[in-house]
């Protein structure tokens, strides 16, 4: 979430972007700003701008206000449109920044980027590249609704590629990306059956099955009931049904994994096992800290 700082910042840019497309088109179509919508038509005539060169500065006269003149020049229109451009730019900004912190990103995880990952073997490069192009390809991958399954022993990097995947597809096209786990959305679900709930089953499900992308750590791992296995299934299932990609990490085997949840939701997940990284070599939190089995 937004700091109160970054809203205010936000919603000032907000209302210069709308004075500046107003300028726009009062510089390139001659449309009237609506505070001098009384105005007859205005005379247009050659200006010069130090940056951009000569352009047509077209100029309002209002009435006279205590005797001072009341006229309205345009600007430069390729002016205009770099400060624009800048707007767009510091809002994206802002975009991205609501995103990330609301990705579910644990703190352990926060400086987790492609670029820091190590990869300490063959395997482990192959997956960060199938990582990768993963993120670069997010268009394609979103359309087709392609999910993911990342399966193997804890400490060797599973969480940092996923942390990376969804930093990268949030910055470059502003996806709304979820990161969680099974218990947690176990209990989100769960906790609409109180009486005073907020939300219901339904919203909490909806909320789930709509995000562009959800990633789900744990799997395999937390399942005590029925009822559990009962909304993970729900919420796959939703999100299949809808063409949305959803990412499975589990420190079971493949294998494992599908005796555990059903080989039908891990078939959807990897379109038919397809897509699908093995992270089988020991710890790496292990081998750094010089604990080898």
């Amino acid at each position: 979430m937004l700091s109160i700082k970054q809203r205010e910042e936000r919603e000032a840019l907000v209302a210069k972007r709308e004075g500046l497309r107003e300028e726009l088109a009062f510089a390139v179509e001659h449309k009237k700003p609506w505070q001098w919508g009384s105005c007859e038509s205005g005379n247009v005539h050659a200006a010069a701008c130090e940056k951009h060169g000569d352009y047509q500065r077209i100029s309002l006269t209002g009435k006279a206000y205590r005797g001072v003149e009341n006229v309205k020049h345009s600007q430069c229109p390729e002016c205009v449109k770099a400060e624009l451009a800048g707007i767009e730019s510091s809002l994206r900004t802002l975009r991205v920044a609501d995103l990330i912190d609301n990705a579910g990103i644990a703190r352990r995880f926060e400086a987790c980027e492609f670029d820091n990952y190590q990869a300490i073997n063959q395997d482990a490069a192959k997956n960060l590249a199938d990582c990768q192009r993963y993120a670069t390809s997010w268009p394609e991958r979103l359309k087709a609704g392609t999910g993911l399954v990342m399966t193997g022993n804890c400490g060797t990097g599973k969480n940092h590629l996923a942390v990376s995947m969804a930093k990268s597809i949030i910055r470059d096209h502003l996806a709304k990306v979820e990161i969680t786990d099974v218990m947690r959305l176990t209990r989100a679900v769960k906790s609409t059956w109180r009486h005073n709930a907020e939300m219901t089953e339904e919203d909490v499900i909806e909320r789930f099955a709509s995000l562009d992308l959800l990633i789900i750590d744990e799997v395999g791992v937390q399942f005590g009931s029925p009822t559990e296995m009962t909304i993970l299934q729900e919420i796959i299932n939703a999100r299949y049904e809808s063409i949305l990609p959803t990412i499975l990490i589990s420190n079971l085997t493949f294998d494992q994994l599908k005796e555990t949840i059903g080989e039908r939701i891990v078939d959807r997940v990897t379109d038919g096992g397809r897509n699908r990284l093995a992270f089988g070599w020991g710890s790496f939190r292990a081998i750094a800290s010089g604990v080898v089995a």
